[in-house]
């Protein structure tokens, strides 16, 4: 029965078995893509021998055809007229004429008996390998573009070769094709279809589909996803595994290249192309297994090492093996290169069968996938020369959307583990914001507790050195007089001892502030007590400030300079006795404020009182300014006394 009746029901047997596996929605596209494939498979066969079979006749075009070989002699381009020996298509002449490399021709006879309006002849060859020229009743029809080293190479390339009326014969017609080839290399001719021209291209379109498109379409999966993975791995150097897929992809894809180029690349002979051809092999095997092991994050040190060794090895044995053992040399790292690719696709189910990672059970179904091809194109290639027909081109488009798939999962889970570490800093950013907040208030209010226990500690010595000198003063006043006191003389006095009290009190009371908004406003308490004092002893006061703080200053700095004005107009009133007075606040630079007061009085010696510490009050105003980073200085001479008071704002 023709394979158009059984494909329908092929296909709906396929269809019906997917259903069981219904349970895996998101891969449901991708099982119908194996199973019709696996149905398109099925069918090929059937297909594809409607042209296969040259002895049966085909109406008046083709009958009694005959297929016959020979050796050339010592002129190979004339073909021998004895020593033909019958073959049948495809022929490889390593099994009949061991480690033979030269020319052979082959000799296609049949007899032509069809009417002159019959459609045109066409010739269809599966594959010359390596190169050759065909002839048609002694005329050349068509040849390789070179026949020697560099040799051209069109041993997986099919060929067309429409043939004009007036060069076939009526009755007997030979077809003779020259083929140079080489030992190793399956050397030898493929199947050719004659007909009519319709029929023969339908019969040559399959072949270029088998022989090249499939490859060629292999061959673009193969690089996309090579260098996706080589992109990957160079900007996430930590995942080593995207770089060993990346080291497979390219290596089978200079593999899958040797089935397309029709020419040798860079002048190659066809023995360097050969043991290039299978170290490719061997390191493509190695890489997809160490692939397969960084995916599921494993390593084996020694089998990794004995790979090295062995890839190492293999490129020595090649670079120095004798052409008369070249064969043994390539059949070991070949078939080095398979066994390493299916142990470790064997092994690999073993490997994460605990994993529970649904990636890796992808992977591990892929490459039995893989497996499974492999050996069955395997056995074709050494137990049934004569089939053409190989899954591996079939498999591979589906497989390697399977690994892209895989990938694709591995980089998703990657990215997710991206966002929820970025969410967990997040929030692990936020808590530890709140802890330093918290510290900070924390350290604050100690800040504020300390400067209201050094602000006691300086009111007790306020309390001290001036209300307390002021009572004592005028207790000695008061016991020294001769005469009792007038109502006005104790009036003056309680006046006086009340401003020193208001002075201490305002000045313990402005602790909490914060920066005033303007320097004028800052400055303004002081002014107005001190100015009442100054009027009662007929002092001229002179008092300058900014509008607005160029750079605001901070509390601390605010009070710091309060209570150095202070103390420096306390001991102005209480020693110097000046009649004038000046308080300057202006900006030496944008971040340097300057408070300057000056007055006309008697002066002091500014060392002997630093060195003698006579004077508390400079004291305490030097270790004020240090504690905010700043500077005081201290000029005094009879006539002009000048105390300068910076801070950086």
């Amino acid at each position: 029965m023709s394979y158009q009746i059984y494909l329908p029901k092929t296909i709906r047997f396929k269809q019906n078995k997917s259903n069981q596996y219904s349970a895996f929605n998101g891969y449901i596209t991708l099982i119908l893509y194996l199973l019709i494939t696996y149905g398109c498979l099925k069918i090929a066969p059937s297909y594809g021998s409607q042209f296969l079979d040259i002895d049966q006749p085909k109406n008046c075009y083709v009958q009694n055809p005959k297929i016959s070989v020979v050796q050339a002699t010592s002129n190979p381009e004339v073909p021998p007229n004895t020593g033909w020996i019958p073959v049948t298509l495809p022929d490889n002449w390593g099994k009949r004429w061991k480690g033979y490399t030269g020319t052979a021709w082959y000799k296609y006879e049949w007899n032509y008996n069809c009417p002159k309006n019959t459609a045109p002849l066409s010739i269809a060859i599966d594959y010359l390998n390596m190169a050759g020229a065909v002839y048609l009743n002694d005329e050349l029809l068509w040849k390789d573009y070179s026949l020697v080293e560099p040799i051209s190479r069109s041993w997986n390339k099919p060929q067309l070769l429409n043939i004009p009326q007036s060069a076939i014969r009526q009755g007997h017609n030979t077809l003779l094709i020259r083929i140079v080839g080489f030992a190793t290399q399956s050397s030898g001719l493929g199947e050719i279809h004659l007909g009519d021209s319709t029929t023969t291209s339908k019969y040559y379109e399959q072949r270029i589909w088998q022989h090249r498109t499939l490859h060629f379409i292999n061959l673009i999966f193969t690089a996309t996803l090579g260098l996706i993975g080589l992109f990957i791995w160079l900007f996430r150097r930590s995942d080593s595994s995207f770089g060993w897929f990346a080291l497979a992809s390219f290596t089978w894809a200079i593999f899958l290249s040797n089935l397309l180029i029709t020419e040798p690349p860079f002048q190659l002979s066809v023995w360097a192309i050969a043991k290039i051809n299978v170290l490719m092999v061997l390191i493509y095997s190695i890489s997809i297994s160490l692939f397969c092991w960084r995916f599921a994050q494993k390593r084996f040190p020694r089998i990794e090492k004995l790979y090295g060794l062995l890839t190492i090895f293999s490129l020595v044995l090649l670079l120095l093996v004798p052409t008369n053992q070249l064969g043994s040399a390539l059949a070991f790292v070949f078939f080095s290169g398979a066994t390493i690719f299916f142990l470790n696709s064997l092994s690999y189910p073993f490997i994460i069968f605990k994993s529970k990672k649904i990636e890796y059970y992808l992977l591990a179904f892929c490459l039995m996938i893989y497996l499974w091809v492999g050996l069955y194109d395997l056995y074709l290639l050494l137990f049934k020369p004569k089939v053409i027909f190989f899954l591996t081109p079939y498999a591979a488009p589906i497989t390697a959307l399977f690994i892209a798939i895989i990938l694709a999962m591995r980089l998703a889970k990657n990215i997710n583990k991206i966002d929820n570490f970025n969410k967990i800093q997040a929030i692990k950013i936020l808590k530890v914001s709140e802890e330093l907040s918290y510290s900070l208030n924390t350290q604050h209010q100690l800040e504020l507790q300390n400067s209201r226990l050094q602000e006691r500690i300086q009111l007790s010595h306020d309390l001290h050195d001036g209300l307390g000198g002021s009572i004592v003063r005028s207790m000695i006043i008061v016991d020294q007089s001769k005469q009792p006191l007038s109502n006005q003389q104790f009036l003056s006095i309680l006046k006086l001892l009340r401003n020193d009290l208001r002075q201490v009190i305002d000045s313990g009371s402005s602790i909490g502030n914060k920066t005033p908004e303007t320097p004028q406003i800052w400055l303004a308490p002081l002014r107005h007590r001190f100015i009442q004092i100054f009027d009662e002893l007929d002092i001229d006061s002179q008092w300058s400030s900014p509008e607005s703080w160029m750079n605001q200053p901070s509390a601390i700095q605010c009070l710091t300079l309060s209570r150095v004005l202070e103390e420096a107009l306390t001991n102005i009133v209480k020693h110097s006795k000046a009649t004038e007075i000046s308080v300057t606040l202006h900006y030496l630079e944008r971040h340097q404020l300057e408070l300057l007061i000056q007055d006309n009085g008697v002066g002091f010696d500014v060392q002997a009182n630093e060195l003698m510490g006579l004077s508390v009050g400079m004291q305490s105003m030097k270790i004020r300014m240090g504690r905010i980073g700043g500077q005081l200085e201290i000029q005094s001479t009879p006539g002009k006394t000048t105390l300068k008071a910076c801070i950086s704002s």
